[in-house]
């Protein structure tokens, strides 16, 4: 069928918004004294994702390609094409949106701790090549494609490859500081729950639009269903969510309920144009479960991950992507069709996550000489007041910091 040119570029329009999203997720996770920076990061990696997917990254995902593995062709939008079933101009606003998205859950990561200059380099590289090249496996019917695995939505060739990547980071970059300059022994609370309840609210909005022009025909059976089961799978994953953990504490959570949500969206991507309404509300109770579950454990593993990148997308979509095997009414085991597309499932996510596992040669000798985390004292006075020219909120009886902790400030884009 025609490219339906209108409603790709509408959804994707809507879809930008998400950035808005990550950003309010971003600035309510850290401290007050990080806000600027946090929505710095997202807006950057933006900006940079844009640049590195122009240059290279789009045609690393769908240039023409002789070994189904990488692109060799289209780049900096040489010989784009424009015909009725083809619009490398549409694809590539879409999937550069999609490249974003990848970019903010990395940004996640990092949160408080990395250095501008370092964080944009990964970007760079992340976005201009590694990230390009699963979506040539995937979407831009390379090797993964071929072998038959399906992600409709990206729960793995975005999510499981953005949540790999910021747990890297975190892992990397280790815990953050208190104004003591003294590890925290756990998660600092967030500063402003409602930024990240209102944030993720408009990604469930966002995610569910970005879905629906992933059907870039005239289909209107399957225009209608993803968005349906979209919006199942985040009520009942909200639910699942706000029920767990109020028959645990007794008490309710903005952040619960709206993660939770996001969680069952994430986890649909999957598949929500190849399953039955009961599914995706299934899909979405367990992906509630799973993100509380999730969240305890990176508490008491000591995994400091502000953004909730591990527990609202690596393992909602690790989730999504395996019981595409079991629910799908065209490959899964539910519906009598064996284990087979099980099993290519499970080679599709050990194939994503571990080329996702490349960043660590990006991040490692940024590490290694010093220039990916920034210093003790310049983390405990606060990265705004060390790298973005203040913090946002300024309170009227808020004590100045010693002259010895302001003057350690470097001006250097290393330090």
């Amino acid at each position: 069928m025609a490219l339906d040119e209108t409603w790709v570029l509408s959804c994707a329009f809507f879809s930008i918004l998400g950035l808005l999203g990550y950003s309010m997720i971003a600035a309510g996770a850290v401290r007050y004294k990080s806000v600027q920076s946090a929505i710095i990061t997202i807006l950057l990696g933006g900006i940079l994702t844009i640049i590195a997917f122009f240059i290279t990254g789009y045609a690393f995902a769908f240039g023409l390609d002789s070994n189904k593995f990488i692109g060799k062709s289209l780049f900096a939008a040489a010989s784009f094409e424009s015909t009725p079933n083809k619009n490398d101009y549409d694809n590539f606003v879409f999937h550069t949106i999609a490249a974003i998205f990848v970019t903010s859950i990395f940004a996640f990561g990092t949160l408080e701790r990395a250095r501008f200059f370092s964080f944009s380099f990964a970007v760079i590289i992340l976005q201009g090549l590694l990230y390009p090249i699963v979506v040539h496996w995937t979407f831009g019917q390379g090797w993964l494609n071929l072998f038959g695995f399906q992600d409709f939505g990206g729960s793995a060739v975005i999510h499981v490859f953005g949540g790999v990547t910021a747990l890297v980071a975190s892992l990397l970059l280790k815990e953050r500081r208190d104004q003591n300059g003294k590890i925290h022994p756990g998660i600092f609370p967030h500063h402003a729950p409602f930024f990240i309840g209102i944030g993720t609210i408009l990604l469930v909005v966002v995610q569910t639009i970005f879905l629906s022009g992933l059907n870039k025909t005239s289909r209107a059976y399957v225009k209608g269903l993803v968005p349906v089961n979209t919006f199942l799978a985040a009520s009942f994953g909200g639910l699942s969510s706000y029920v767990s953990y109020y028959l645990k504490k007794e008490k309710t959570s903005l952040i619960t309920i709206a993660r939770g949500a996001l969680a069952g969206v994430v986890a649909v991507s999957a598949n929500a144009n190849d399953i039955q309404l009961w599914s995706a509300a299934f899909i979405g109770t367990l992906a509630g479960i799973s993100y509380l579950v999730i969240q305890l454990i990176v508490k008491r593993s000591h995994v400091d991950d502000p953004g909730q990148a591990v527990g609202a997308h690596l393992v909602p979509g690790i989730l999504g992507t395996l019981l595409y095997g079991i629910l799908s009414r065209s490959h899964g085991l539910f519906y009598g069709q064996g284990l087979k597309q099980f099993g290519i499932q499970i080679v599709g996510l050990l194939s994503i996550a571990g080329w996702a596992l490349l960043i660590l040669a990006i991040l490692v000798p940024l590490k290694g000489f010093g220039i990916f985390k920034i210093k003790p004292e310049q983390e405990s006075l606060g990265i705004d007041q060390s790298y973005a020219g203040g913090e946002a909120y300024v309170f009227s009886d808020q004590t100045v910091e010693t002259k010895s902790l302001l003057n350690s400030q470097k001006k250097s884009i290393f330090h």
